[in-house]
């Protein structure tokens, strides 16, 4: 028990090493920036989305706004692999940002909780993900072959051939919808609200608190959506009705109503569009010795 105990000892070193080197990178600035630019490409794409669903609404067209959609559509621009190449640069900036959080969660207290742990998940979850496109944005910027075949599809088939599949979608799906509504429940608590500099007056303040709580809405109301159509998927026993956030905007297109919800969706990611890219300019970004908050962001 000794010789256990001492190796445990001995690896907890080793990560609070690794922690402090890790938060020394906010030192330097040129990192900072780089996780701004990150924050701006995120909402840049995010703009991007719900600018492409509301020209099909517009135009009465299929909805094919989802971000593979937005990347092909991309990739036929006259700049187009110019555009892709910058989008790919800057989401690494932001993969940077979440691959910290995960690693160190700067701004928070070192004690580590469930709750923090299940938040150090997430931000690794969501980092592959961004990691994920930026790589599709590079590969089209390069002319490359990107696969476009939905993921989630693909291994919804997979489960189906397990007696137990369905109930294992119904799970995911539930744990979707959970994430949709704690984005839901921290927009309208302001917990994921970033902190902004001085620099940033009061009232335009106000109205990027207001518009980041919409932003976030949104994206909570597409994971619950996400969750929603795979917990059907699951019922069916039909993997075309599982999918990412474009085949919940084609599903969801011809639901009662889904053009005014798809509207609603996509005015909501203009609004997080904005907010992330006033946030890539003011928001503050923790110092190397952490405090006790954080924000999600």
């Amino acid at each position: 028990m000794g010789s256990v105990k001492l190796i445990l000892m001995l690896l907890q070193g080793l990560v609070r090493f690794a922690q402090r080197q890790l938060l020394k990178l906010f030192k330097w600035s040129w990192v900072r920036w780089y996780m701004r630019l990150g924050h701006g490409a995120k909402g840049t794409f995010y703009g991007l989305i719900g600018l492409f669903a509301i020209n099909d609404i517009i135009h009465d067209q299929p909805i094919v706004a989802g971000s593979e959609a937005v990347l092909a559509d991309l990739d036929s621009w006259p700049l187009g692999s110019a555009v892709l190449g910058l989008l790919a640069f800057g989401l690494m900036g932001y993969v940077l940002w979440r691959l910290l959080q995960a690693s160190i969660d700067p701004g928070q207290a070192e004690a580590l909780s469930l709750r923090q742990v299940l938040q150090r998940c997430g931000y690794l979850v969501s980092g592959l993900t961004y990691l994920g496109i930026a790589q599709s944005a590079a590969k089209l910027a390069l002319n490359l072959a990107v696969d476009f075949d939905d993921t989630i599809e693909e291994l919804v088939s997979v489960l189906f051939e397990q007696d137990v599949g369905p109930w294992m979608l119904i799970g995911v799906g539930l744990g979707v919808v959970a994430v949709g509504c704690l984005y839901i429940y921290g927009a309208a608590s302001g917990g994921y609200i970033n902190d902004f500099h001085r620099d940033l007056s009061r009232p335009i303040r106000r109205w990027v608190v207001v518009i980041g709580k919409v932003g976030i809405t949104a994206r909570g109301v597409g994971f619950v959506l996400i969750g929603a159509y795979l917990i059907k998927a699951a019922y069916l026993v039909d993997n075309e009705s599982a999918g990412g956030l474009g085949n919940v905007f084609d599903e969801l297109d011809d639901e009662f109503l889904g053009e005014y919800w798809l509207g609603a969706i996509a005015l909501g990611f203009l609004a997080y569009a904005v907010y992330m890219i006033i946030a890539a300019c003011y928001r503050q970004f923790p110092t190397v010795n952490p405090s006790p908050r954080a924000k999600h962001g």
